[in-house]
């Protein structure tokens, strides 16, 4: 009984908190509602019996995807008065040209390719303990490497964008 009502509580919450991403004027307002969704959203995993999801659901998408917007915004250059700064110069019709060829070529390699179907209509057995296995253990390492090369090319990036004109 307790656990139906703290679902419906967190139901609503979500929902609430969902309208707030859409209706909120201040992007960091919406980015802030965002987390408390999908933090909400982990609590439902976690309702369900579900902790792998609901870790999953808490570090990538609660953690990395809001962290990755606010870092867009905060990328986002705006003069002045407040309006966004021009950043398409000569290289913006080159850029439209070459993602419509990759974006063609994507889309005929997908319809070319032949995908393998279901073949049985019974549920696959996944061995978990392997699979964090080879997780944690065998690419644990590549794991962290790349993340802090990511972490690395970040604040690089952010530096160079947030320099001035003249520096």
């Amino acid at each position: 009984m307790a656990t139906e009502v703290l679902w419906w509580i967190f139901a609503a919450a979500i929902v609430g908190t969902s309208a707030g991403v859409v209706f909120s004027r201040s992007v960091i307002h919406s980015a802030i509602f965002l987390i408390l969704s999908l933090g909400g959203v982990g609590a439902m995993y976690v309702f369900l019996t579900v902790e792998f999801l609901a870790l999953v659901q808490f570090l990538i998408y609660g953690g990395a995807v809001t962290v990755l917007i606010l870092l867009a915004l905060m990328l986002t250059r705006v003069d002045a008065s407040g309006k966004p700064e021009r950043v398409n110069g000569t290289q913006a019709p080159w850029a439209l040209i070459v993602g419509g060829v990759l974006g063609a070529l994507l889309v005929i390699v997908a319809l070319k390719t032949t995908w393998p179907g279901n073949l049985s209509d019974k549920p696959a057995q996944i061995d978990l303990n392997l699979i964090s296995q080879r997780l944690f253990v065998d690419f644990g390492a590549p794991f962290v490497i790349a993340s802090v090369l990511l972490l690395v090319a970040l604040v690089g990036a952010i530096i160079l964008a947030r320099q001035e004109d003249g520096d």
